[in-house]
């Protein structure tokens, strides 16, 4: 085959060095095609101007970067199948924090459009020349573009595993108790919003290794759903989550039974709502008791709350949980109230029975017996509770 303008065979040799050649002249006027394209990026891309300086540097580096790296493949014709990925292994860390894919790939292409506009200038008036730039640069901008994909996916899958590792260390800090400030700085790190209100959730843990990890991406997704944050981890033989914003609905149940499926087969302990992440120790620390008390009691609820398990707490070794009923007792109610509590719960243990004893009318004892209801929140007719008052009378005796 001939050539159609030098009458010479074109070799595999010839098209070598005439690659060569204009990858020489790219490369000479790298500077001048970065400053094109930055410009052109100004013009033509609304996010580009709206880059802070820093970033704007950073989007030119990444731009010579494109220039210099389609001239180490252009030169290898194409053998270099890494020069794609080089711009993006090269390219400054921030500013895959700052572009999307989608803006990354328009800066490039932008870049290489403005090269490509510039092929006759490069190329001069050889025909061939152009052609064998143009179809490179149109190869290139291809394999470009799959490159930004995969470095983005890798970034988005390294985001994944640090925002998890960082969702551990915040689990541990809050159930060891650190301080605030070393809480709140991890969890401001992985993108969690310390002044919404906290649920802990405790539970069993789903049966295999692989189905509690499907099963913890299933919360934080349901979590998402419900713009709810949510913070899981697998501590011993336990299944934790804390979520942030819960009970802000009307019926806070529901709200956290769509987390329940998630967990083992078994009772899961619900904490009381926490009004943010300053509060999250204490909340993990009476859902955690609740958990430990479960065997003492049968429940065949799915979700059952902390609040309601104080004399199973006690029993299993945490007395304090019922310092807050033992202190209503103490400060709220009269002398008459507890006394007439007393005999209710620990002599006769009917309204007719406990008046007889203290010499006052039925009304009487039932109007003092709601007076408890109202101050503690528990029912002395109530089995449960009547259990969490008594027990609690025996503290307050102490």
């Amino acid at each position: 085959m001939a050539d159609s303008e030098h009458g010479h065979r074109i070799t595999p040799e010839r098209i070598a060095a005439e690659r060569t050649v204009l990858a020489r002249r790219v490369h000479r006027l790298t500077g001048e095609l970065t400053t094109a394209a930055t410009a052109r990026m100004d013009e033509s891309l609304p996010w580009f101007r709206a880059l802070r300086a820093q970033d704007r540097a950073a989007v030119s580096e990444l731009a010579q970067l494109g220039i210099t790296t389609f001239v180490d493949w252009f030169t290898s014709d194409g053998e270099r199948r890494d020069s794609a990925s080089d711009i993006f292994s090269r390219a400054p860390r921030e500013l895959a924090r700052a572009l999307t894919l989608q803006q990354t790939v328009e800066l490039v292409r932008t870049t290489l459009l403005v090269v490509e506009e510039s092929v006759v200038f490069i190329a001069g008036d050889n025909i061939g020349r152009q052609t064998q730039l143009r179809e490179a640069l149109l190869r290139y901008s291809s394999e470009v573009a799959f490159a930004a994909a995969e470095a983005y996916a890798r970034a988005a899958e390294s985001r994944g595993a640090w925002d998890a590792r960082l969702q551990d260390l915040v689990l541990d800090a809050i159930i060891t108790g650190d301080d605030f400030e070393t809480i709140n700085s991890r969890a401001s790190a992985s993108g969690w919003d310390s002044t919404r209100s906290i649920i802990v959730l405790v539970g069993p843990v789903p049966s295999s290794q692989v189905a509690m990890e499907v099963h913890m991406e299933q919360i934080r997704r349901t979590a998402t759903t419900q713009g709810l944050d949510a913070m899981v981890g697998v501590h011993s033989d336990r299944m934790i989550t804390v979520l942030g914003g819960a009970g802000g609905t009307a019926d806070t149940n529901a709200e956290l039974k769509s987390f329940a499926g998630h967990f083992g087969p078994g009772t899961i302990v619900a904490s009381p709502i926490a009004p943010n992440l300053s509060q999250a120790t204490e909340a993990m620390t009476i859902a955690l008791s609740g958990y430990r008390a479960l065997p003492l009691v049968h429940s065949d609820e799915r979700v059952v709350y902390a609040d309601n398990l104080v004399a199973a707490r006690v029993l299993s070794g945490d007395t304090w949980a019922i310092d807050s009923v033992v202190n209503q007792i103490r400060t709220e109610l009269k002398d008459d109230v507890r006394n007439t509590l007393a005999t209710y719960l620990e002599t006769e243990p009917t309204i007719e029975g406990c008046a007889r004893v203290l010499f006052v009318h039925v009304n009487t004892v039932r109007y003092r017996l709601k007076r408890v209801l109202e101050v503690t929140g528990l029912d002395p007719a109530d089995p449960v509770d009547s259990l969490t008052l008594r027990i609690a009378l025996m503290f307050e005796r102490k």
